[in-house]
């Protein structure tokens, strides 16, 4: 799909650039995508976008901060372990 957009634009885009009427074809595109862009469709699908994206971050967030207690828990009861057991280059002679 992405691919298939990056064709559509490059083609479009050489066309404006490349045809003798360049400007005229440019406003039109340009006019057809403010249309586009401006269609109530399109803006509820932008919203539910933008919706699906906060719901996404927000769970990605809570994991993330999850996932950093349970490092910084791990790392504070290597730190006891390591401090309770004495050095085996400590022993009288």
């Amino acid at each position: 799909m992405k691919g298939k957009f990056l064709f559509l634009a490059g083609t479009a885009t050489g066309f404006v650039l490349g045809s003798k009427a360049g400007r005229q074809a440019y406003d039109r595109i340009a006019a057809k995508a403010r249309q586009m862009w401006g269609d109530p469709g399109t803006q509820k699908v932008i919203w539910q976008a933008e919706g699906i994206a906060r719901d996404a971050a927000t769970v990605a967030q809570t994991k993330v901060s999850g996932l950093l207690d349970q490092a910084q828990a791990s790392i504070k009861k290597e730190e006891r372990k390591a401090n309770s057991t004495p050095d085996a280059d400590s022993h009288d002679l």
